[in-house]
Parts: structure tokens; sequence; C-alpha cells
């Protein structure tokens, strides 16, 4: 199994099996706490290996440094292959969550397990800044 993708974002959405993901960040500013994020999603795109195929247990959670969660999902996947002998296929995933607390500034994470192997994780930094709240996206790639 491979992470192909792993995103926090402001949407995300799966549809006919494409990923699609809306102003992607690692970095939340805020003028007070606790913070309130009106919406953010985790997307998520593997890759599996026709080996794979069959049911796991997806949990993707968002945590601070001591661990606490603040978004967690358990999921039960399974992954279908087609006809056609191909040895791998992506598989897309999107978490959204709403009204999301951030309680103080730190160092969040955003851990991806698949049957309890962490297949990625997410880093997420929540400072506080004076002069109001954004998201640090950058004006150009």
């Amino acid at each position: 199994m491979k992470v192909l993708v792993a995103a926090v974002a402001d949407h995300a959405w799966v549809e006919n099996g494409c990923l699609s993901l809306c102003r992607a960040f690692d970095s939340i500013n805020v003028d007070k706490f606790p913070y309130v994020i009106p919406r953010m999603s985790v997307a998520l795109r593997l890759l599996i290996n026709r080996l794979e195929a069959g049911e796991h247990k997806l949990n993707i959670s968002l945590a601070d440094a001591d661990g606490q969660k603040l978004m967690n999902s358990d999921i039960k996947i399974n992954f279908q292959f087609p006809q056609s002998p191909v040895p791998e296929a992506s598989f897309s995933f999107a978490l959204n969550g709403q009204n999301v607390t951030f309680g103080q500034p730190g160092d969040y994470v955003v851990n991806i397990l698949v049957d309890g192997r962490v297949e990625a994780s997410v880093p997420l930094y929540v400072r506080e800044a004076k002069g109001g709240s954004k998201l640090d996206i950058p004006d150009r790639i």
C-alpha cells in the first residue's frame, strides 16, 4: 500500500473515484483561542496492490501534541478491483469535519492508519498571530 495523497484542505470530495480538494494548507494563524475552523477536510488517495484487496479498517484522526483527538473516524473499507488484470488500483477518500475547535496554539497532526499501521502523518501548525485569522496559503506555487 502506498499513500499517493494525504492533505488537509478547506474542502475535499470524491466523485466517480476522482479526488478533488480545494485550498490545501499546513498552517493556521489566528488572533484568539479557542479558534473554531468552520470546515476542514482530510484528503487521501491510496495505491493498493491486488493482494491487498478486501476489507480493511481505516482510521483518520487529528490530535494535539498530547495525543488528545479533535477529530476521529473509524471506517471499514472494502477494496475491490476491476475485472481487468491490473496489479494496482487507487482508492480515494475525503473526511470532512465541521466546527473543529483548537483550544490553544500548537503542533497538531493528522494520522492515517490502515489496519492499525500508520500509513501517513500530516502536520498542522496552529499559531497565534495578531491582526486577524487566516490560513497560510502561498500566492503562487
